[in-house]
């Protein structure tokens, strides 16, 4: 008679824990210039308009950038002419997903 096996495998994964240091902040936005990114996917236009209504309502920005991602719901990363601006120009940079 043949004996049959099963391979039985552990769905157990292994992880790996890593300090990371935190930022510790911009402390209050007033007087800061802060950039948006809005990364193109459907309806992330129509949420980041109300953010920034929301925020303009409570800071008093230093200024404000807006950069759009050429390719949309790609994972693409932002273009290098995008991104000196943000970096040459903005104290904080908010960037979100919406799906």
């Amino acid at each position: 008679m043949m004996t049959k096996y099963i391979e039985v495998l552990n769905p157990i994964g292994v992880t790996k824990q890593q300090n990371i240091q935190l930022s510790s902040g911009v402390g209050n936005l007033n007087g800061k210039f802060i950039g948006f990114i809005d990364n193109g996917k459907p309806n992330y236009d129509i949420f980041l308009t109300r953010l920034m209504e929301l925020l303009n309502q409570r800071f008093k920005f230093a200024g404000t950038i807006l950069v759009k991602k050429k390719e949309k719901d790609t994972g693409v990363a932002l273009n290098s002419v995008d991104m000196e601006k943000l970096i040459s120009s903005c104290d904080i940079v908010l960037n979100g997903i919406c799906d």
